[in-house]
């Protein structure tokens, strides 16, 4: 063999080793693109899958930091829209001589919504900016049934909150909460998810469940999407001293909360509705054993006598199946919609019975 011969053979061994180190580098960086490669176009070149490896890779790098970078921008714009409108509120000569929490402006005029708990007995009112300075403010209505009061100012409010609708944000959906945390932490931002809906803790229900984090001093705070729009008023967290649980923050809807501010202004009051009726909510499994072919509504076990429904021809065994035209089903039950509406209000029901569905109407009692 010859000299000349010897050299090619060791440059052919280099180039082969070369090649090795090259591509065994970008598999390393890339096993799982390759593996989930193996069922792709039949002929692609061994030069065409390196490629594809490091185009695809850095396409999906840039992909996750555009997601993250969208969704931090939309956090941060919420946030800064909405804390304008975040007041703190101090209360003096409550059950506890004195106390804080938080609320937010609803209108221009200087309406301020917080939670009721939070005023209950206060003798003298301050609600402090975000952006700095105060101003006193009066109870124009407040509602213990929804833990819900009214406050106003007398000059114009900095910003406004606009409300958000409660019953469309899906589940996992991001949240942001935004309050006066243990009274000396102004305008605290959490985030969080949607973590359920048409929750109940103790009278309180229709509640909407998030694991950002509130604690005392978020009564009264709004709970946000990522729109800057109020989905909910932040009212209670079950905390380790009653139970072993972790991120379990409970808020008022929109949706109810909306209606019982309306109510407040305009005459003071709200009072919870009361219909008369005790009721299961329908399943498939229920639907099935009752051989009926809807799995969604409201199927009436009792009627009390004398109660709205019964006035209104409601009996045993019939399903509430719409709510003032809208569907009753797991997002939207019947205690949630219902809470949307105070005694007094005409609502209107479809109702099934005997496989026909007719409509009725009936004005909504109030609780005893």
């Amino acid at each position: 063999m010859t000299r000349r011969s010897n050299q090619t053979i060791w440059l052919v061994l280099a180039v082969i080793v070369a090649a090795s180190v090259l591509v065994g580098s970008v598999i390393g960086g890339a096993v799982g693109y390759t593996l989930a490669s193996r069922n792709g176009p039949a002929g692609s070149s061994g030069a065409g899958l390196v490629a594809d490896t490091v185009a695809n890779a850095a396409a999906a790098a840039t992909g996750a930091n555009s997601l993250t970078l969208t969704q931090n921008s939309a956090v941060i714009d919420a946030v800064n829209r909405a804390l304008p409108a975040v007041v703190t509120i101090l209360t003096q000569g409550g059950s506890f001589g004195g106390g804080s929490g938080s609320g937010f402006f609803i209108s221009q005029d200087g309406y301020v919504v917080t939670n009721n708990h939070v005023i209950e007995g206060a003798q003298n009112i301050q609600v402090v900016y975000a952006t700095g300075g105060n101003a006193p403010a009066t109870v124009v209505g407040a509602s213990p049934e929804f833990d819900l009061a009214v406050l106003k100012i007398a000059g114009q409010a900095p910003a406004v909150l606009d409300w958000g609708d409660s019953s469309t944000l899906p589940l996992g959906a991001p949240v942001i909460a935004i309050g006066s945390a243990l009274g000396e932490y102004r305008n605290t931002v959490t985030g969080g998810i949607l973590s359920g809906f048409n929750r109940q803790l103790g009278p309180m229900a229709g509640l909407l469940q998030t694991d950002a984090a509130i604690n005392q001093g978020n009564s009264g705070g709004p709970l946000i999407s990522l729109d800057g729009k109020v989905i909910g008023i932040n009212a209670m967290v079950v905390r380790g001293d009653f139970a072993d649980a972790e991120g379990l923050g409970f808020a008022i809807p929109s949706n109810i909360a909306r209606a019982v501010v309306r109510n407040l202004i305009e005459s003071g009051d709200a009072r919870q509705p009361f219909l008369g009726i005790r009721f299961q909510a329908l399943n498939p499994q229920l639907a099935n054993e009752m051989g009926i072919n809807i799995t969604e509504g409201a199927l009436l076990e009792a009627v009390v006598d004398g109660s709205p429904a019964a006035q209104a021809g409601l009996k045993t065994g019939d399903i509430i199946v719409a709510f003032n035209g809208q569907p009753v089903n797991d997002r939207n039950s019947l205690v949630s919609l219902l809470l949307e509406h105070v005694a007094g209000e005409t609502i209107t029901l479809n109702v099934l019975r005997s496989g026909q569905t007719f409509q009725t109407q009936l004005k909504l009692g109030q609780r005893a």
